[in-house]
């Protein structure tokens, strides 16, 4: 998979993707140097930024099939955003959209990015991009936890990569258990999450709203799927607990892995536009 990161908050998330082989990291940003990377001029602002986006047609040239584009929402540059994936629309492609603090947003900035922001989820929605997978730094902070300044951004994208990277991994691979729901093409909109496999505790990323579908994720170690009878009677009922209204479809699935300690994770999709 081709990951790009539009801008250097999103730059900075995309370079951790660099650690796993399954992903070829490329950056966008103003005076970027160096392999993969595609530098643009500095602009004044947001609207300058969207009337000044080059042709790039060579930089994506040995782009394969799956791009995970990303976008820091508070940005300037992120007014690029829409005619970058306009000369990309031919891929298979998820945006990983990073919420801004809506409050420390004002004026023209506030309403670019409500603007960019519900216009990539409504192209979700109708089958132009794959998903929108939202997060939002506030509450990856809440989950890390007492972090420093220095290194604040580099534990939150930590977070962020693993879990979406873990996610890609666990979609990729054949379970050995699940009761897996159809996913309606129309559930677009997302966020991702944590799971404690123990408690069924979820952790998420982001407050999605009006939630349609659940996706979980269990790994497990080979040992415990080997010895335990009550796995899956205890994850059922964990389900029925987690199913909040009659529209919410529930899918777990359960993987068996040789790490030493047992993982999952979560993932919410909706079709209602975030941010409305």
């Amino acid at each position: 998979m081709d990951v790009v990161g539009l801008g250097t908050a999103a730059c900075n998330i995309a370079d951790h993707f660099s650690r796993y082989p399954q992903y070829t990291v490329h950056k966008i940003d103003v005076g970027i140097e160096g392999d993969r990377c595609f530098s643009v001029g500095q602009q004044r602002n947001a609207e300058d930024y969207e009337s000044n986006v080059p042709v790039m047609s060579d930089f994506f040239s040995g782009f394969g099939d799956e791009v995970l584009f990303i976008i820091a929402g508070s940005g300037n540059i992120s007014g690029m955003a829409l005619r970058i994936l306009e000369q990309i629309k031919n891929k298979r492609i998820t945006i990983l959209y990073i919420s801004p603090n809506k409050k420390t947003l004002t004026g023209k900035k506030k309403l670019l990015e409500r603007a960019t922001f519900g216009i990539l989820q409504e192209y979700a929605r109708s089958g132009l991009l794959e998903e929108v997978v939202i997060v939002s730094n506030e509450k990856v902070a809440e989950i890390v936890g007492d972090l420093p300044v220095i290194g604040y951004y580099r534990k939150i994208n930590e977070l962020i990569v693993s879990t979406l990277h873990f996610i890609n991994i666990f979609n990729r691979t054949e379970h050995v258990y699940g009761v897996v729901e159809d996913k309606d093409d129309v559930c677009a909109i997302t966020t991702i999450g944590i799971l404690d496999p123990e408690t069924s505790k979820e952790q998420m990323l982001f407050d999605l709203d009006l939630i349609r579908e659940k996706d979980y994720q269990y790994a497990l170690r080979n040992s415990v799927l080997m010895s335990e009878s009550k796995v899956i009677p205890t994850i059922e009922g964990h389900m029925e607990e987690k199913t909040e209204t009659w529209l919410t479809k529930i899918s777990y699935r359960i993987y068996s892995t040789e790490y030493e300690t047992d993982y999952g994770y979560v993932m919410y999709r909706t079709s209602k536009v975030q941010g409305e």
